[in-house]
């Protein structure tokens, strides 16, 4: 446990996320009865009251059930995990993106400018920023920040402002794209992001960062977009021979 306890990270949401995958992988499955919570603290290493708000936390989930006189018994498994394959090709991201549900407009500002990496190409003169969140199914499972290159943006802006931008990006004339860049790191939820995505604070998210540079090497799209982590999986063939 020691090394749970320098996490940043709440005790209890560790725990949550430790029992949560061992319901998803069946070591827990569905009427199974859980161990009584002094026996999990103790294995855990910790208080009984870190493990009921762990508990608690699995249980405002739907995940498990505290019976008075029966005890924990596991519900459901965690909701349609790890549904959305990560792209790493620019058809398959195009396709992916095409398909998902633009709900709820957070920020829209022609006052920003977004820091871009080097290897990103260079910044352009003025940006269109825009916050959102994507649903899938009535469920909210990504926030994303974006600025778009201004002059495209004036092109379509009902369009951009509706749906997502790289599907649109893809199918516009005079759009000369040359470099897509993608890089993905494990994050937290910040209070805002947990209250959009409807996921414990501090619980992990996936922080996607994509770039898209013209033929002239500017950056016309830099976003970061935060996925919430039981619904992402990454496949790759490093199989000897293979291109990456």
């Amino acid at each position: 446990m020691a090394n749970l306890r320098r996490s940043a990270i709440p005790l209890y949401t560790q725990i949550a996320s430790s029992l949560r995958n061992e319901i998803d992988t069946g070591t827990w499955p569905v009427g199974t009865k859980m161990p009584a919570i002094n026996q999990l603290a103790d294995r855990f290493g910790v208080a009984a009251q870190t493990m009921r708000q762990a508990i608690g936390l699995l249980e405002s989930e739907g995940l498990v059930l505290r019976r008075q006189g029966v005890g924990t018994v596991v519900q459901n498994i965690p909701r349609d995990l790890h549904w959305l394959k990560l792209p790493t090709d620019w058809v398959s991201l195009v396709g992916m993106l095409d398909k998902l549900d633009v709900r709820v407009m957070l920020v829209e500002a022609s006052d920003r400018t977004p820091r871009v990496h080097e290897a990103e190409g260079k910044p352009v003169g003025s940006y269109k920023y825009v916050k959102r969140v994507h649903y899938r199914n009535d469920e909210p499972f990504c926030v994303i920040e974006f600025y778009l290159a201004a002059e495209i943006y004036l092109r379509a802006p009902k369009t951009f402002r509706n749906t997502t931008v790289i599907p649109a990006l893809s199918k516009m004339k005079n759009v000369g794209i040359s470099k897509v860049g993608q890089s993905v790191s494990i994050d937290v939820a910040d209070a805002e992001t947990a209250k959009h995505l409807d996921i414990p604070l501090a619980n992990p998210v996936a922080r996607v960062r994509r770039s898209i540079a013209d033929k002239k090497s500017n950056a016309i799209y830099i976003a970061e977009a935060l996925y919430r982590s039981d619904i992402i999986h990454i496949d790759m063939d490093l199989s000897p021979g293979k291109k990456q």
